[in-house]
């Protein structure tokens, strides 16, 4: 594997904390928090390799959102720790950015590209969040009718 995603995986995993940290996440949930950012980033990274930007971002959310209800039953909390934190490095603040700056210095062929990227980025995260806490309520739904079953 390139060492600029091994470097990359490794900064999303810091941000993560870091931004788990300052928005007084638990400690004991600190470094789960930050394995969902670091894993939700690692699974963009592969995907976008195979399928592209657009199917990246749509479907790391929608592992960061999985790993979230995951680590939620786990830990006998709520999902919010770990999938505010998880979608951090997926935010598009980059592109935002260098879209309005496109726009200001008047190059509108590079501020479409960056405002087609933060849109697609903004709309993926939601999309793969949903997809997440829709399977997520039907899997507990099933887990809930199999234990009144039993």
């Amino acid at each position: 594997m390139d060492t600029g995603i091994i470097t990359r995986i490794l900064m999303a995993f810091l941000a993560t904390g870091g931004f788990s940290f300052l928005f007084k996440t638990p400690k004991r949930l600190l470094p789960i928090a930050s394995l969902t950012g670091g894993l939700g980033w690692a699974a963009y990274e592969v995907i976008k390799l195979f399928y592209g930007f657009e199917s990246a971002i749509i479907l790391s959310s929608a592992v960061v959102g999985f790993l979230s209800h995951i680590f939620a039953k786990v830990f006998k909390t709520n999902v919010h720790p770990f999938i505010t934190a998880g979608i951090v490095p997926l935010v598009p603040g980059a592109s935002a950015f260098f879209a309005v700056k496109s726009f200001i210095d008047k190059n509108q062929s590079q501020a479409s590209n960056f405002a087609y990227e933060t849109f697609v980025s903004a709309f993926g995260i939601v999309i793969g969040i949903a997809i997440s806490s829709y399977v997520s309520k039907i899997l507990n739904k099933k887990d809930i009718d199999t234990e009144k079953t039993i």
